[in-house]
């Protein structure tokens, strides 16, 4: 089939430079919780709440499909160029992975007339179908919550859309390059790891409340810090300070600098150097390995292939918190958060502990796994 005219109009609606492509998206998705009907007290709850995510969210990505035309490649995205083969092959997991979780979810189904449990088996071939008809038979009460998760996941479904249209230039979180590689989606159901990037923070800052908070909580994750701040922070308090800091955490890379590691002439530099320093705290979990999360989530093959024969990962995400994002709030941010729960149900949550968003949500997240029967990952299993 001829793509020149998609293409032709895609291009009117660029962003010129790899620094613009990695931006992100003009607008992102907002949620509101408020609206759904029931409140999420059981495991039995969060697999009704789930099932209506995943219904929705596969309406909306059926609908964006029909919209663009026989090939399946939605216009407006504001990329230069669409990677047809990568946003084909994200589109065949992604259905795969909703049809995967509504099976899941269905288990704890008790009869046909309960939400999301009537229709037949899903599958990726027909899990469009499914959310379509449950948007048309949902009953009056879940009509406020129907009309919030469309406008959500209209959005959201764009900008997973833009990081496979533009995948692999620039890489992303939203496809792996191999082995090596992990967002989360592979992990068994019902099961999270928290993760916080760009630290340490000075002194007495965001880090250290935040590892506070966790540790009162008895919960921990993985501190993916920037080698630069790192060594600000060690020249100033010392190895020791830093390491009863993260006592109980887990210290992983994000690169010497905030900066791609796609494109980076000093990559393996950058590995080393930061990798030398998170294992010279020698806290529990980071002396064996050193995780590795590349900014904006962009590598090379050969970065991860070196981390591999080292015996260490690439950790990306599938649950973008967007607590870095000014336009939003602290309680849509989390509401962020959960509704991506419900519709992944696993995964990597990405957030930031420079950033004062993540003290407002991270207590309302662990109080609703701990309702919702989810469980938090130990990081130093990971």
């Amino acid at each position: 089939m001829n793509l020149r005219p998609l293409l032709l109009s895609l291009t009117l609606l660029l962003l010129a430079t790899d620094t613009a492509r990695a931006a992100g998206p003009k607008e992102v998705a907002v949620a509101n919780r408020s609206p759904w009907p029931t409140p999420i007290h059981s495991s039995k709850d969060f697999d009704q709440a789930s099932r209506a995510e995943n219904l929705v969210f596969a309406k909306v990505l059926g609908e964006l499909e029909a919209r663009s035309g026989t090939e399946g490649f939605p216009a407006g995205l504001g990329v230069k160029q669409v990677h047809t083969q990568s946003l084909r092959r994200w589109l065949g997991e992604v259905k795969g992975t909703v049809a995967a979780n509504l099976r899941a979810a269905r288990a704890s189904c008790g009869a046909k007339t309960e939400v999301g449990c009537a229709g037949e088996e899903p599958t990726a071939a027909n899990v469009v179908q499914l959310g379509t008809e449950f948007s048309a038979l949902v009953g009056p009460e879940y009509q406020d919550w129907k009309k919030m998760a469309e406008r959500f996941y209209g959005l959201y479904v764009k900008e997973l859309m833009r990081l496979a249209a533009l995948f692999p230039a620039p890489t992303s979180e939203i496809l792996t390059l191999g082995p090596g590689e992990y967002t989360g989606s592979e992990w068994p159901d019902r099961q999270f790891l928290l993760t916080f990037d760009d630290g340490p923070t000075p002194a007495g800052g965001g880090t250290d409340k935040l590892v506070a908070l966790l540790t009162a909580r008895k919960a921990n994750g993985v501190f993916f810090v920037l080698g630069d701040a790192l060594k600000n922070r060690l020249d100033k308090t010392g190895p020791d300070a830093m390491k009863a800091l993260y006592q109980g955490q887990c210290v992983g890379s994000h690169g010497q600098e905030h900066k791609s590691h796609q494109k980076l002439a000093t990559w393996k530099d950058s590995l080393e150097n930061s990798r030398s320093l998170v294992g010279s705290l020698g806290i529990e979990g980071n002396t064996r390995k050193v995780l590795f999360r590349p900014p904006y989530g962009q590598r090379t093959e050969e970065l991860t292939r070196l981390l591999q024969g080292q015996g260490a990962s690439v950790v990306l995400w599938n649950i973008d918190s967007q607590d870095w994002n000014a336009s939003v709030a602290p309680g849509p941010t989390t509401d962020r958060v959960i509704s991506l729960m419900l519709l992944w149900r696993r995964g990597i949550v990405l957030f930031h502990d420079v950033h004062d968003k993540v003290h407002q949500s991270v207590p309302r997240l662990l109080d609703f796994a701990t309702t919702a029967g989810l469980q938090w990952k130990d990081c130093k299993t990971l």
